[in-house]
């Protein structure tokens, strides 16, 4: 297949699959694919995501195109396995509308405009009222996928890129004059095991900037789920573990909204989760604050210490089994 990195091979590729639009607007914000919004001469709009086989913003780094073939099952499939929840707000996987296979294009529903990330500080968001939304939806997707033979493939893939933070987390700890063998310690015990889990499907990058919102006035927004690339077999925790990383970093460094803690308690009240699940989310979102913010600035080279410490010390406490269900909601307070 010839490459789609561009609005001319875009356009070719479009007339050839009888796919007719007003007018295409490459999008920004992602880093692994080519991704345009289409408008039709009514006026709607959708989402083309296409996938070459390398990073779109590094083309020397090579990524599988395989991602395409997860995302499109997972939204074809995933729905249908979902219980009726009661919620005040829409939750919902974003809308499959076509899949090439053979040139790895999607077209999807368009979710909106803006993330929950961007539109965190946005006062008219009730923004506990969307976390607990959140949690609940997640707690389902989980319970609902627990029993079954995994309907969307064995993603490799998408194992081999969960591990990146717990293989990188002794040199970020180093880095900022921590002990390294505290990193490697959590590696070698829960980095390890993201190879064999298997308790249910996972979103696979679930977090603020994967979520879209669709405005409706006065009302809640609905929700739209984006971003299944990175699905697969689990456990549920490191969902629970990076959403609630996340929301404590937009919490903490965006004005404290409540983001985190209403999440996590959404998604405890709703599951009901071992300790030892409750273990594993405490592991990946100690994990993810002492390594991503290393990463991705959120703030100053002090700020991001103070950052990676308190990462340091929610691991310690998972390692030497210093914690409760309280330090955990706690933490997701940012407290």
């Amino acid at each position: 297949m010839p490459p789609i990195t561009t609005l001319t091979e875009l356009s070719s590729y479009l007339a050839s699959a009888g796919i007719n639009y007003t007018s295409l607007q490459p999008l920004s914000g992602g880093t692994a694919n080519f991704v345009w919004r289409l408008q039709t001469s009514d006026g709607r709009t959708s989402i083309v995501k296409h996938a070459e086989p390398y990073v779109a913003s590094i083309p020397t780094m090579p990524f599988p195109v395989d991602r395409m073939d997860f995302e499109a099952r997972a939204l074809e499939r995933i729905p249908r396995l979902l219980g009726r929840m009661d919620i005040e707000v829409l939750v919902k996987v974003v809308g499959l509308v076509r899949y090439d296979a053979e040139a790895k294009v999607l077209v999807l529903e368009d979710g909106g405009a803006k993330t929950l990330k961007e539109s965190y500080t946005d006062p008219a968001l009730n923004i506990p009222q969307l976390g607990a939304a959140l949690g609940k939806w997640l707690a389902d997707l989980h319970a609902s996928t627990t029993s079954l033979s995994s309907p969307i493939g064995d993603n490799q893939t998408a194992k081999f890129i969960y591990r990146h933070s717990y293989n990188g987390l002794a040199d970020a700890l180093e880095k900022f004059g921590f002990d390294r063998t505290i990193g490697e310690r959590i590696n070698e015990r829960y980095g390890s095991l993201l190879q064999t889990d298997d308790e249910c499907i996972c979103h696979g990058d679930f977090w603020p900037g994967n979520v879209l919102l669709r405005r409706h006035g006065v009302s809640p927004p609905t929700l739209t789920l984006v971003d299944w690339e990175m699905t697969r077999r689990g456990t549920g925790a490191t969902d629970v573990g990076q959403f609630t990383a996340e929301a404590w970093l937009l919490d903490r460094f965006r004005g404290q909204r409540g983001l985190a803690s209403a999440f996590l308690r959404s998604y405890v009240e709703a599951a009901k989760p071992s300790e030892e699940f409750l273990r594993r989310v405490v592991v990946h979102l100690g994990t993810h604050i002492a390594f991503w913010p290393t990463r991705v600035v959120w703030g100053s080279e002090e700020e991001t210490r103070e950052v990676v410490a308190i990462g340091k010390e929610v691991l310690e406490g998972a390692l030497e089994g210093r914690w409760a269900l309280d330090d955990v909601v706690g933490l997701g307070a940012g407290e």
